[in-house]
């Protein structure tokens, strides 16, 4: 705890320095990491980055929306983007971002890269089945390296690609480098872990306990946060909340990881049926045993996975679960501002209703924002009207702006075809 309190004075950038750069300290000296992380969060509206606003007593919502895209994924993505240009002028060598998308990662990744000569962007996104927002802030930037896939199928569909595409012999050969832009990928859970810290450091003064309820859907938010707590961070508990899309709610309520069926919902960031990230955590438990870990993947989502036993206590002390229909996601926008004259996005009201429903009045609980309302103006409308919610500039300047995608079959062969081809 020394060394966390020792980070008491510092800005947000600076925090995220000395947490980070010890796992790129072989790569990349300090004075060099502190600048790339001072070029990549110079284009936030924030100059914390991040913000915290306070609903009540012991209530809080940390906005993570302040990037560019408006979307908590700017924080870790922007970061990366800088750090991937470094490497590539580096070596000397070009890189190609490999994605999919349930909305934010891909408009993230694409403006956290497109300003790269060295870097190329190729996002996988589910056909018809993101927002008209989510899919300009992809499509319209014009810029000759991004490549928005719109693929026939939906966000698991997306990222099983990825990852098949990321042990294809044709992507590991080709001598331009590939990385993941999801939650996969290492660096982004890992930055993720820095405002974690940053909450707790302006806010220990005020805290009795110290709980996050993080909207959850491919886990790697959440992960971040146990991350956090393993490197020292008094964490009591992560509210996992979902959507109808409820997969980590049996998890962690039922001790049963089981791919469902993916329904449309107002938080469509969220519709999801494999949290890819859970792999992660499953990997801790078994004590870091890569083998184990493989042998109780290789055969989902055939058959179901459970959290071993000795390890389920803990597991289930730390993480509870809630979710929340498209109805009771409206019922609580409306019913936020109402009360506090705040506009919650319909990921952000998933986890300000799991924290009502799981926490005690006298618990500390932080609910992450991560999105900005406007992105979601339906499900606003539904819920408020029309007047409640002014349109940030980043957002009318693509209305009109011309699109540029390619539309592909769900398609493995189609998809590798489409990536080589425009490397050539």
């Amino acid at each position: 705890m020394a060394q966390i309190e020792n980070l008491n004075s510092l800005t947000y950038q600076e925090i995220t320095t000395e947490i980070l750069h010890q796992f790129v300290s072989d790569e990349i000296n300090k004075k060099d990491f502190e600048n790339i992380v001072n070029n990549a969060y110079q284009v936030f509206d924030s100059k914390d980055v991040v913000n915290l606003v306070k609903l009540e007593d012991q209530r809080w919502i940390l906005e993570l929306f302040h990037g560019p895209t408006l979307a908590f994924k700017d924080v870790a993505m922007q970061l990366l983007g800088t750090l991937l240009e470094h490497f590539a002028q580096k070596k000397e060598t070009k890189i190609a971002v490999l994605g999919a998308t349930s909305g934010d990662t891909g408009s993230a990744a694409i403006s956290a890269c497109s300003r790269y000569q060295n870097v190329e962007v190729f996002i996988l996104y589910p056909h018809e089945r993101i927002t008209e927002v989510q899919r300009k802030q992809m499509t319209t930037t014009q810029a000759k390296n991004v490549h928005a896939l719109s693929v026939q199928t939906d966000f698991d569909g997306c990222q099983a690609m990825v990852k098949q595409l990321f042990l294809d012999e044709s992507i590991l050969s080709n001598q331009t480098r590939f990385v993941a832009a999801n939650s996969i990928n290492w660096a982004r859970c890992m930055t993720q872990s820095v405002y974690y810290f940053w909450t707790y450091l302006r806010l220990k003064e005020e805290l009795n306990q110290m709980i996050f309820s993080i909207p959850s859907g491919n886990f790697g938010h959440a992960y971040a946060g146990w991350l956090a707590k393993e490197m020292g961070l008094p964490i009591s508990k992560i509210f996992i909340a979902t959507n109808s899309n409820d997969v980590l709610h049996k998890l962690f309520s039922e001790n049963c990881y089981k791919k469902g069926e993916v329904n449309q919902t107002l938080a469509p960031s969220m519709d999801i049926a494999v949290a890819s990230n859970f792999e992660r955590l499953l990997f801790n438990l078994y004590e870091n045993n890569a083998e184990r870990l493989q042998i109780a993947m290789s055969s989902f989502p055939q058959n179901e996975i459970s959290v071993p036993l000795e390890s389920w206590k803990e597991v289930e002390d730390f993480f509870l679960s809630f979710p929340s229909s498209d109805q009771e996601i409206l019922e609580e926008i409306k019913s936020t501002y109402e009360q506090h004259n705040y506009v919650l996005d319909p990921h952000t009201a998933t986890g300000v209703r799991a924290a009502k429903e799981l926490a005690q009045p006298n618990q500390s609980v932080i609910s992450m924002a991560t999105a900005h309302p406007a992105k979601f103006m339906e499900a606003i409308k539904q819920s408020l009207g029309e007047e409640t919610v002014e349109m940030p500039g980043q957002l009318q300047a693509i209305v009109d702006k011309e699109e540029d995608f390619v539309i592909l079959p769900d398609n493995i062969d189609k998809v590798r075809e489409y990536i080589l081809s425009s490397l050539e």
